[in-house]
This record gives structure tokens, C-alpha cells and sequence, in this order.
């Protein structure tokens, strides 16, 4: 389907939704012409979610919950938060501490796990929350001042992972899906990276971003990683496979390690054993964007005011 037929089948951009989403195109279009002419999509990615006032998760609009994008495991029911509470709760026995959450959305499920924890007679040093996006921040803050007092003043924000290695759990709940991932298709036998060009003049005499492909360097990271997660699988992708490699994943998980002295890392995400996630039919990957509770698969549109994820 073209961009402008999905278009159609999803809801209308508001005047304000279309002005960001023009502001954050035309940020994109300067780094292009920087970069000479081409982006991997993982720099398209990072830019799409995370420019500062423009990002997805930068900027101001409603995301999580009916209102918005998307609907988490926590926004649906309070037994998410529960069970995970009870998990912490056999940590905390033997590590005592604090919980580090890692991107808490409205704060539903910190609220729960607050509570949960407090009537099984945990106390915690302290809740700390990492949010990069501020409009979700003060939605937090906002729903954690209906805390008790004894539970509200040990929450804190912070601003980067702590320099000293903390005690206790850090927590992740569809954190991993957001990070920026390189994307690659198979053609005649070769590796290809998909990455992101200026395309002709669009509408209103502004050129749009559209895509194409890159070979890949034999050298290169994307290459190496992708050798080293399809060879063992031991059969032949066909052509036009396409999928996604995250180069991101195990450095991230590698720096919550460094700031845990002693504890657990709790990550929970969409996930698949390697042999079925890159199974030769599953041929376009798990990319998918999020838009007013419509998920569909093209990036290139809606700039700024859709979520982006893959696996």
C-alpha cells in the first residue's frame, strides 16, 4: 500500500499534529543534506522518537492509554504490577534497597508496585524513575501525588543512570522495542541495509522523506552482527527477506549492569527465539508504528507523533 493510501485508513493529523510533524521533516532534511544525502535507519529512528522538543517521546502529546497510541500490560490491568511486585519483593529480602524504573509511562505500574510492596511490608530506601520524555514525566508525577505521603517521598526522578552502583531491582517494561534499530534486507544473495534518502519533490513543494537500500560493508558492525546471529541457524534466507538488528541492545543492558552492584534486572518485552524470529517466512521483520490505537508498518509518515518499535 502506498503512504498515501495508508493514509487514508488512519486517523487524520490535527493541525498542531501536522505542523510538528513538518517541523521534525524539515530538522531530518538538514541532517540529511549534512550527512550527504543518506541515514541509516537507526539514525532515522533515533531522530523520529528522540530529537529534543520534536522526538515522539520528547515532545508533549498523549501516548499511553486510550487517548493515545498505545495500551501497555500495566494501563490494562493492576495484576501486571502486582505479580511483579511480589517478584521484587523476594529480591529486596535478600538485597534490601531500591527500585529503579527505566521509562514508567503514566506511572500506573510504579503506583501499583508502590502499594503491592507497602501491604506485603516491604520498605524501600527508594523509587527512582529514568523518563526521557517529560510530558510522561509530569503525568507521573501528576498520578504519584495520590500516593500516601510515606510512599510518595521516596519516589525521585532522575536524569541519567546513577554514577553509584545502586542496590536492589532495576525495572524495564517495553523499554528494549524502543531502541533504535538498524534494518537489513537479503538480495540476490547479499546483504543490503535499509536506510533513508531524500526523496523528489513532495506536496507543497517540500521534499519528503522516503527510503532506499545500501549495500553493506563487509566490515561493518551491521554485517558482523548479522553473521553472527544467522549463521547458526544454517539455512539460506530467501530474497527480499527483510528484518531488523538492534546494535543498541547489548550495550544498553551492559551499562544497567555496570549501575547494579547487587540485584536483579527485570526486562519485559516482545520477544522470539532467534530460529523463529528470523525464520525464513517471518520476511518483513517486527517493525510496526503506533497511531491513535492503529498499528501499521511505514515509518516514513506521521514524523513525530507515532510510536516506532521492533523487537
Amino acid at each position: 500500500m502506498s503512504a498515501s493510501g495508508l493514509r487514508s485508513t488512519l486517523p487524520p493529523l490535527s493541525a498542531e499534529e501536522e505542523r510538528h510533524s513538518r517541523a521534525l521533516a524539515a530538522h531530518m532534511r538538514a541532517e540529511l543534506v549534512c550527512a550527504g544525502g543518506w541515514l541509516s535507519f537507526e539514525r532515522f529512528m533515533e531522530l523520529a522518537l528522540y530529537t529534543p522538543g520534536l522526538g515522539y517521546y520528547s515532545a508533549g502529546s498523549a501516548k499511553i492509554g486510550p487517548g493515545g497510541d498505545f495500551v501497555t500490560a500495566p494501563e490494562v490491568s493492576a495484576l501486571f504490577g502486582r505479580c511483579l511486585a511480589r517478584q521484587c519483593a523476594e529480591i529486596l529480602e535478600h538485597t534490601g534497597g531500591e527500585i529503579l524504573e527505566l521509562g514508567a509511562g503514566t506511572g500506573r505500574m510504579a503506583a501499583e508496585l508502590l502499594g503491592a510492596l507497602a501491604a506485603l511490608g516491604v520498605t524501600l530506601e527508594r523509587y527512582a524513575i529514568l523518563e526521557v520524555s517529560a510530558d510522561l514525566a509530569e503525568r507521573q508525577r501528576r498520578r504519584l501525588a495520590g500516593l500516601p505521603q510515606a510512599l510518595r517521598e521516596r519516589v525521585v526522578w532522575l536524569e541519567r543512570l546513577p554514577e553509584t552502583p545502586l542496590e536492589g531491582v532495576i525495572i524495564a517494561n517495553e523499554v528494549a522495542d524502543a531502541l533504535p534499530c538498524r534494518r537489513f534486507r537479503w538480495h540476490e544473495g547479499k546483504l543490503r541495509e535499509l536506510g533513508v534518502a531524500l526523496a523528489e519533490q513532495g506536496a507543497a513543494g517540500e521534499e519528503a522523506i522516503a527510503f532506499r537500500e545500501q549495500p553493506a560493508a563487509p566490515d561493518a558492525a551491521l554485517a558482523r552482527e548479522c553473521e553472527r546471529l544467522l549463521a547458526p541457524l544454517g539455512e539460506a534466507l530467501p530474497d527480499g527477506y527483510a528484518s531488523e538488528v538492534s546494535l543498541r541492545l547489548g550495550p544498553w543492558i551492559a551499562s544497567l549492569g555496570e549501575c547494579l552492584g547487587r540485584g536483579v534486572l527485570l526486562l519485559a518485552d516482545y520477544g522470539l527465539p532467534r530460529r523463529h524470529y528470523y525464520h525464513p517466512e517471518r520476511a518483513g521483520g517486527t517493525l510496526r508504528c503506533h497511531f491513535k490505537q492503529r498499528a501499521h508498518d511505514d515509518p516514513y509518515i506521521n514524523l513525530g507523533v507515532q510510536d516506532i518499535t521492533a523487537w
